[in-house]
């Protein structure tokens, strides 16, 4: 455990961070969902508290992450049932309510969930309606990791593989915050520093001007290392709004996955290769994005970087890796040749 930059040694818990967390967060606080299940009404019920103007409830849990929220109730009723909460986490977890990290507030206030900045806004038809937008915490991170991708790279590292990474870590993020009311608009501001920081990444990598980057490196409007191989776009994820309204809480049925589906789909061929995508584009630009062995037409996904001599017979991978020694292959007859040797 690390409390103000020293580290401490633990006698309970779990490491910070650790994959078995949500797990037991699950375990454990499943019974404050039920707690809170009990306080909440829905159905008949729901009609007959709105009829007379009585409080409800809805809450929503993402493993340790929680908010409660209320309708038609005073800060006098907030603070009791938070008292309440604590008390049963107390008695029933055994946990503690952190006293700093738990508080109660208005929607008119705003607050961070997730990420997202929960408030009050006005709605298409002029009324007062919550909008959830993206939190600034979420912004300066998506701006600090696209530089850790891009920018923050050993020197070996390709321009192809940080094109690539920097396009999962969009995909990822723009999925995750197209749910947002503002992010169709925030999505154009981080285009435009997805762009920079990789103009910049290339730029110290080749050491040439930005003006020469784009002249080279520029395809379609995007940047890239070809036609098929460019840098996404927050906005290529379209903006989804879910007006769903909450159900009443269930338990959910299991479902489990085998093994291979928890397989990570994420290979990098530079993690013992450093520089390998690209002497491939090189070989790719060099055949006219043509197979050596049978002629046929591939692009980067559909092909294979080929040594013509093992790299065995090099003292270093860097000695093999010239592109007077590779040649680009099909992935039929790069199998082929493979089982062949």
């Amino acid at each position: 455990m690390v409390v103000d930059g020293k580290r401490l040694p633990t006698v309970k818990g779990v490491p910070q961070g650790g994959v078995v967390s949500p797990l037991l967060a699950n375990i454990v606080l499943n019974k404050l969902d039920w707690f809170l299940q009990s306080k909440a009404k829905h159905g008949k019920d729901l009609q007959r508290v709105y009829i007379h103007g009585e409080p409800n409830l809805r809450f929503v849990r993402y493993a340790d992450d929680w908010c409660v929220f209320l309708t038609r109730a005073d800060k006098h009723y907030a603070e009791s049932l938070k008292e309440e909460i604590r008390e049963y986490l107390l008695d029933q977890c055994g946990l503690e309510l952190s006293v700093e990290k738990t508080k109660v507030t208005h929607v008119r206030d705003g607050f961070e969930f997730l990420g997202f900045r929960l408030e009050q806004g006005i709605g298409q038809k002029g009324k007062l309606v919550p909008k959830i937008k993206i939190g600034q915490k979420a912004i300066s991170n998506i701006r600090l990791r696209l530089n850790e991708v891009t920018r923050y790279r050993p020197s070996q590292e390709s321009i192809d593989t940080r094109v690539q990474n920097a396009s999962a870590v969009i995909r990822g993020w723009s999925n995750y915050f197209k749910i947002a009311h503002d992010f169709s608009a925030m999505a154009g501001t981080l285009d435009h520093i997805a762009h920079w920081a990789t103009v910049k990444a290339v730029s110290r990598k080749n050491d040439l001007s930005t003006k020469k980057v784009h002249r080279k490196f520029y395809f379609n409007g995007r940047i890239g290392v070809s036609p098929d191989r460019t840098l996404v776009r927050f906005s290529d994820t379209k903006m989804s709004l879910d007006y769903r309204g909450p159900k009443e809480y269930e338990p959910g049925k299991g479902v489990y996955l085998e093994d291979h589906t928890w397989e990570a789909d994420i290979r990098n061929p530079e993690k013992n290769r450093p520089g390998q995508r690209d002497i491939k584009q090189a070989a790719l630009e060099r055949d006219g994005h043509q197979c050596r062995n049978c002629g046929c037409l591939v692009i980067s996904k559909t092909s294979h970087v080929d040594h013509i001599k093992p790299v065995h017979q090099f003292a270093s991978f860097e000695q093999a890796n010239t592109l007077d020694n590779v040649q680009t292959l099909c992935l039929y007859c790069h199998k082929q040749k493979t089982c062949s040797e």
